[in-house]
């Protein structure tokens, strides 16, 4: 693919604008134009190409069938229920924009607004709350008449916009998708980026976990590459997707990924927010949560767990109303997943109640977690329904660091949590460290957890990809090393120096230290009997003895002194 990639249109555009980004220092505040304008591209091509269609046997031009108010009217219905949205003119789309006012003094101001001011929405819809977003952004952020005014950067910005608005929609050499997603790694946008491999893995695991789960949160999004991959292995059909991010020009960019790869917004629900503020989503609960865990190391567990704490209380207050609601009054326990109306109303009542300490589920020896960097990952978990799948990746500090014992007592012998941990070869990350996979259950029957050390049993397939990055992104497991890791893991089979099956009891016992290597030898060397050694050793010394002494005559015998 990389070889044809270069022969097509979308991949000499990508090249030509990677060179004028490279090459020209652009402020930060372009990323958000340049989000725009892909947007932009994207929702005008869609649109137009559609009606287009649609007026093929009519024998009138787009803007006779714009003129005409049944035809019109046509359009928008069809454009809200397919598409989510509507530009109302033929001359708001991009390509008669940029024809019309490319050599005006202020182009870019007329872009923006050409869009802004005429693409419409279902009011109150998700598209246009994200739509609004991207929009605020680039009002906020982007000083578009200090770019006019700089000839220099203006003449250049000018020239990306006009490159991207020749790029082929359809073109499948190099998808437009590709080029979006490149754009996104390099200056100014630098959008925070999850790991394919990583993506990969997680959505295998969670599909032999739940092959149709309903509802699927991401609680750090990044830059959505985890949802649009887990989309691509699930049974996802009209499930709904729900996601915080708090990266403001990522987030941006997650909104345009996902319109991109065809999710339907009436189903995708985001939120700006830090998950290490709050995981909360409106007091859901999901089938499955799957994310890359951040790093939490420069964060302030104090400001991060007063929310958290609140929460968990919050929760447990929300868990005693529906018990109550379904044991006294007989409540349909689906109706708490599918009632809106009631869903809010329990939202209300509880927005009403006041909380304390006295209600924290954290006593005695497990006290300390209301202080614990990870207590997040507690709510996490407690935001599964009874029969969900959590899958992360996280830091490998979590299997070992002392500060963390009594989380992972709590995870394991008290709640009986997590039922496998997985470690993954250090060459795939950025920094050459092994990564972790962990996948928690609230249902858990066993009291054992699965270990599996896939380091020393795997081969790499390349992913065809038109461009690479220093850490081997776009390196994955090939399909015999991915389907031996599920066959293990939905088995939970116990193979020769790959995997194993520990008690919690044998885990406490290890003072509940988690590290893979405890649990799976994949030693491959030969041991050697620390007695033979010591006697080897032994017969060495003797011998040097021997030989010094030896030596000692020698010299006396030819009166040689030192």
């Amino acid at each position: 693919m990389i070889e044809n990639s270069r022969y097509s249109n979308n991949y000499t555009i990508y090249r030509n604008i990677k060179s004028k980004l490279r090459q020209s220092e652009m402020p930060r505040d372009i990323s958000y134009l340049l989000v725009f304008t892909f947007l932009y591209k994207y929702c005008s091509d869609s649109l137009k190409d559609y009606f287009l269609s649609s007026i093929e046997d009519k024998e009138i031009t787009l803007d006779e069938a714009f003129r005409d108010g049944g035809i019109e009217r046509e359009f928008e219905n069809d454009a809200f229920h397919m598409f989510g949205y509507y530009i109302k003119r033929p001359s708001a789309f991009i390509d008669d924009v940029i024809n019309t006012t490319y050599q005006d003094k202020w182009f870019l101001p007329q872009l923006y607004t050409a869009f802004r001011d005429n693409v419409s929405f279902v009011k109150g819809s998700n598209y246009e709350k994200y739509f609004n977003f991207i929009f605020d952004c680039v009002e906020s952020q982007c000083k578009l008449e200090r770019i006019e005014y700089d000839p220099k950067i203006n003449l250049v910005v000018k020239d990306i916009i006009y490159s991207i608005s020749k790029l082929d929609l359809y073109e499948e050499k190099f998808p437009f998708s590709e080029v979006f997603d490149g754009i996104c790694e390099l200056k100014p946008i630098l959008a925070d980026q999850d790991n394919d491999y990583m993506n990969n893995l997680l959505a295998e695991i969670v599909f032999a976990s739940k092959s149709a789960p309903f509802d699927i949160y991401n609680p750090f999004l990044n830059d959505a590459s985890s949802l649009i991959e887990l989309s691509s292995k699930t049974n996802f059909g009209y499930g709904q997707s729900f996601a915080k991010g708090h990266d403001t020009i990522t987030f941006c960019c997650s909104i345009v990924k996902l319109l991109i790869n065809l999710f339907d917004f009436d189903n995708v629900f985001l939120e700006f927010e830090n998950a290490l503020d709050s995981t909360d989503f409106y007091g859901k609960s999901f089938d499955v949560v799957m994310s890359n865990l951040p790093s939490i190391g420069g964060w302030s567990s104090k400001s991060i767990n007063t929310t958290q704490e609140f929460e968990i209380l919050k929760r447990n207050r929300r868990r005693q109303i529906t018990n109550m609601l379904t044991e006294n009054f007989n409540v349909d326990k689906t109706s708490f997943t599918k009632d809106d109306k009631l869903n809010n109303a329990i939202e209300s009542i509880l927005e009403e109640m006041v909380f304390n300490s006295s209600n924290n589920q954290f006593t005695g020896e497990y006290e300390s977690l209301k202080s614990n960097e990870y207590l997040f990952l507690i709510n996490l978990i407690d935001s599964l329904r009874d029969d969900g799948v959590m899958v992360v990746s996280i830091s490998q500090s979590f299997l070992f660091k002392n500060s963390l014992e009594t989380l992972r007592k709590y995870l394991t012998e008290e709640c009986n949590y997590l039922d496998c941990v997985i470690s993954i070869p250090g060459e795939f990350g950025r920094y050459m460290r092994p990564q972790i996979i962990c996948v928690f259950k609230k249902d858990r029957s066993s009291n054992d957890v699965l270990f599996i050390d896939v380091s020393k049993d795997y081969k790499l397939k390349k992913v065809p990809r038109s461009f690479r990055t220093a850490n081997r992104k776009f390196a994955q497991f090939d399909e015999a090393s991915i389907r031996k890791l599920i066959e293990v893991f939905t088995k939970r089979q116990i193979v020769d120096k790959y995997s194993s099956i520990v008690s919690i009891s044998e885990i406490a016992a290890n003072e509940f230290n988690l590290s893979v290597s405890r649990y799976v030898d994949t030693f491959e060397g030969e041991f050697i009997q620390l007695s033979e050694l010591a006697n080897e050793k032994a017969e060495i010394t003797a011998e040097i003895k021997k030989l010094n002494k030896k030596i000692d005559e020698m010299m006396e015998e030819l009166d040689l002194r030192f």
